[in-house]
């Protein structure tokens, strides 16, 4: 049917093989994919996004470069008004600028990190892929929920200094998953631009 989104799919079919899909996407955006509560989001709701909005993706530097548009096929994404508040603070706060330059990361990645509780774990936001939207997509959209960091010494990275994330308290930020993108980055998005977070800095 003519303007149904193109993930459709993703939320609702009568078809019983997207059940299972359609269960595991929506755990994933609450941050119960793991069984127990581990980032995700609350107050989520189904949001219809416009095709010609600008999106934006932080994406780990290693999976990035050895595959850009796969790294960037994952769900997690923010629109552009989020992003600009992400992008002020990591140019106007001291605190994540010092403890940006303490790890070795930019400002824009740290920041990033701390409005979307992204443990080092999960990514290192290093990397940003901004893509204007062509097709109609529905997604998630919710206030971020804590992450906890990983209590086990072989998995856990240390510059999360076993610290967990809580995502900075700004009722204007908010966080977009949007299921159905792996394999499609073609398809519904134009490809505006690409690289290491510090040239957007």
């Amino acid at each position: 049917m003519a303007g149904e989104p193109f993930n459709k799919t993703c939320f609702v079919s009568d078809d019983p093989a997207h059940q299972a899909d359609i269960i595991r996407h929506d755990k994933s955006a609450r941050g119960l994919s793991g069984g127990t509560q581990n980032g995700g989001m609350s107050h989520v709701q189904r949001i219809h996004l416009t095709p010609g909005q600008y999106y934006f993706r932080f994406c780990d530097t290693q999976r990035f470069a050895a595959n850009w548009k796969a790294a960037a096929e994952g769900a997690w994404w923010a629109d552009y008004e989020v992003f600009l508040t992400v992008k002020r603070a990591a140019r106007r706060r001291g605190t994540i600028q010092d403890y940006a330059n303490k790890v070795g990361s930019s400002r824009l990645a740290y920041a990033a990190k701390l409005f979307f509780a992204i443990p080092y774990e999960w990514g290192d936001c290093g990397s940003l892929v901004i893509a204007r939207l062509k097709v109609r997509l529905d997604a998630y959209k919710g206030r971020g929920l804590p992450a906890f960091y990983n209590r086990d010494p072989n998995k856990a990275d240390r510059r999360d200094g076993k610290a967990d994330y809580v995502p900075i308290q700004d009722p204007t930020i908010s966080q977009l998953y949007i299921p159905g993108l792996y394999g499609q980055f073609d398809d519904v998005f134009t490809l505006v631009q690409l690289g290491a977070t510090t040239s957007f800095d």
